[in-house]
């Protein structure tokens, strides 16, 4: 899975970032950068945020598709991720959904936020945690800004790579016997 999961960075949060427009990010050029960061209260405690994630193409004439972040929280005090939000995208949407099974049967729900433990990574991953998109056409090889929104009032602008389904679905049949 780690070849679908070429988003990748290192962002710093807090203090030692008073004044910087960019929190440090590390990889190469395809790993997601972060545009811009504003930890509101900089005095607090420095918190570490490493992010990975990718966003399915749109089938051709659809509009809708889903994306998946492994976020974790290296820091001690929890994060909470209230709102995603798609920059350039004025008629598009995306929302925090999971997929409970109520009856032996998958839905989805809305989430109102996701909590990042201090010390802890979540995992979104198809059949569970996700991002679902909305009013957006997106192709393999592109990159999708994401703004991540936090209850501190932390704003991260992010980018993933948009995979091509048949990739998405070959590294999950792989990964399940593999």
């Amino acid at each position: 899975m780690k070849k679908l999961l070429t988003g990748f960075g290192v962002l710093l949060l807090g203090g030692a970032l008073a004044g910087t427009g960019i929190a440090g990010v590390e990889g190469s050029e395809n790993r997601a950068r972060v545009a811009r960061e504003n930890a509101g209260d900089r005095d607090t405690a420095v918190a570490r945020l490493q992010f990975e994630g990718y966003a399915r193409e749109t089938l051709p004439g659809g509009a809708v598709s889903a994306a998946y972040l492994s976020l974790r929280n290296t820091g001690d005090s929890e994060l909470r991720l209230q709102r995603v939000e798609l920059p350039g995208r004025e008629d598009a949407a995306a929302d925090l959904h999971a997929t409970v099974s109520e009856g032996g049967i998958n839905r989805m729900r809305p989430l109102a936020e996701l909590a990042i433990p201090g010390g802890q990574e979540v995992v979104m991953a198809p059949g569970g945690v996700h991002l679902m998109l909305h009013g957006v056409q997106l192709r393999a090889g592109e990159q999708l800004p994401l703004r991540l929104r936090f209850a501190s009032g932390l704003v991260l602008d992010v980018a993933v790579p948009v995979v091509p389904l048949k990739a998405v679905s070959e590294d999950q049949h792989h990964h399940h016997h593999g």
